[in-house]
């Protein structure tokens, strides 16, 4: 038997934040919970601090089990000398997971991929992460490591659920707050042009939470036929337009109150086409910069460009999204077409 503190089941978790707070809660076992109420372990050494304030009493608690990081398993079999080059951080699409593996670490890729697998019960598969983006698909090589042998996943973001191939599609987990961040500045009524859709992640949810009208467009045909699929499954069919072909050739013109241009290594290449398909309003341009010099020069490629097509500008932010290579970023400037 151990102590607990013994609460209503609507104040549970008010009362278990505040025992974490007052350093009582014992973490080392599980919450008991009936109907009406529940009972949370406390710590025996600060039973008496808490009797004034909680209702406390015996209970027979089950112990908690203890789920080992993906850390914790890497330490299990890689040498010490090994553990510097681990790479901890992977994305997560749905349930599959893409992780890089650094030359020094190949010949462990499999045990791994296998711990990965134990540590993230979400994970169903586990792909390591090959050579760069290549071509203007974005795509790249992956080999599969562990789990099951798939390549398509059902991802959840923001409220919207995306079907995508991840070997046939580009998707970044990483930019899910950037597409949050646009959110936040869509109003309804807006015409927006996304000319590089992919399964659409922007566009769809622009349209799922705003009145808008938004052309997605990419030149992938695997991408828009999963596009084309999301729509559907997320009910914005009234909103979006899907658009298969080179953005110079299937974008709209002079129409769009917003333009996203999420190719950062080849945005720059589109930059006028975005100046004709903007009525007015504003261009999120996304591009690659060097540590060194990560807006300056893209800001003044801007302005020349937007001074052959005669429009006024000015700059709005400018931003960080994520690191991209050693000394180089995955930046955004946002920018106001008058």
């Amino acid at each position: 038997m151990s102590p607990g503190v013994k609460a209503a089941a609507k104040d549970a978790e008010k009362v278990r934040l505040e025992l974490i707070r007052l350093g009582a809660f014992d973490s080392g076992l599980k919450i008991k919970r009936t109907k009406n109420y529940v009972i949370l372990p406390v710590k025996k050494e600060k039973v008496g601090e808490l009797g004034k304030k909680f209702a406390l009493i015996e209970a027979k608690f089950e112990t908690q089990e203890v789920r080992k990081k993906f850390t914790d398993y890497l330490h299990e079999f890689l040498l010490s000398e090994e553990i510097q080059h681990a790479r901890t951080s992977f994305d997560v699409i749905g349930d599959i997971a893409v992780i890089e593996i650094p030359e020094e670490l190949e010949r462990r890729e499999q045990k791994i991929a296998e711990s990965l697998l134990l540590a993230h019960q979400n994970i169903k598969t586990v792909f390591k992460k090959g050579s760069e983006e290549k071509s203007e698909e974005r795509l790249r090589e992956l080999k599969f490591l562990a789990g099951e042998n798939k390549t398509e996943t059902l991802h959840n973001e923001h409220g919207c659920r995306f079907k995508l191939d991840v070997a046939k599609v580009y998707f970044s987990p990483r930019l899910s707050y950037e597409r949050q961040r646009i959110l936040e500045q869509v109003k309804d009524g807006e015409a927006i042009a996304d000319l590089f859709a992919g399964a659409g992640p922007f566009s769809i949810l622009l349209a799922k939470y705003r009145d808008v009208k938004v052309y997605a467009i990419d030149a992938n045909p695997a991408a828009v036929e999963y596009l084309r699929e999301n729509i559907k499954l997320n009910k914005v069919e009234s909103r979006v337009i899907p658009l298969l072909g080179d953005a110079r050739e299937a974008a709209p013109r002079n129409v769009a109150t917003r333009v996203i241009m999420n190719l950062p290594k080849s945005a720059a290449q589109f930059l006028d086409l975005a100046f004709d398909v903007i009525e007015r309003g504003v261009i999120h341009f996304y591009t690659i910069s060097p540590e060194e010099d990560l807006y300056d020069s893209k800001i003044k490629f801007i302005e020349s460009v937007a001074e052959q097509k005669g429009r006024a500008i000015e700059i709005l932010n400018k931003r960080i999204v994520r690191p991209y290579s050693p000394r180089n970023y995955h930046v955004v400037i946002d920018v106001v077409v008058k």
